[in-house]
């Protein structure tokens, strides 16, 4: 029964390890730049700073269909959309890095964006890369945040539900009083 147990605890705790082993890139005898977790032990291998990866939910993706508008309605089209894109979008609060003291856990989510946003478009909220929030506000007021580290970003749609573009994701730290901790 306790080798048992001790040998649950072993392979569970290996098992931690692995999930965060670090990426390395090398350059190998053929002069080619490789990527693992596995670096020669003779070599000079690097660690290599992996950003946040950010997930969304994305729609069925649309079906083409042929229409008969000549190359230049297209173009003209192309240059429409490009005068309206959007741009600076991005999280604009909490800052990076912030530690928000928020005992009920109450946290404003603001985000930043030009030009205003377009009749139909929307922006859907992703806490820890779970949606916790959408519409066509620029503010999203979250409640019963859990304490600690978090990391939110902000995915902008078009009316048809098509992905535009998402913001970098934003980390915070939630402090909220613990009777444990006296804090």
């Amino acid at each position: 029964m306790r080798f048992g147990l001790l040998f649950l605890v072993l392979v569970l705790g290996f098992s931690v390890f692995s999930v965060n082993a670090e990426i390395y890139r090398w350059v190998d005898a053929s002069g080619n730049t490789v990527y693992g977790d596995n670096p020669p032990k003779q070599g000079a291998a690097k660690p290599v700073n992996l950003p946040l990866l950010t997930v969304a939910d994305s729609p069925a993706p649309r079906q083409n269909t042929p229409t008969s508008a000549s190359a230049t309605d297209k173009k003209a089209e192309a240059t429409d959309a490009n005068a309206e894109a959007y741009s600076d979008f991005k999280i604009t609060s909490p800052v990076a890095d912030e530690a928000i003291r928020a005992n009920e856990g109450n946290v404003t989510i603001t985000v930043s964006l030009k030009p205003q946003l377009k009749p139909g478009d929307g922006i859907t909220l992703y806490l820890d890369a779970k949606q916790v929030a959408a519409g066509s506000s620029l503010s999203f007021a979250l409640t019963e945040v859990e304490r600690g580290e978090h990391s939110v970003f902000a995915v902008l749609s078009d009316a048809s539900g098509n992905i535009i573009q998402n913001t970098e994701p934003v980390k915070f730290n939630l402090l909220r009083y613990s009777a444990l901790q006296g804090q």
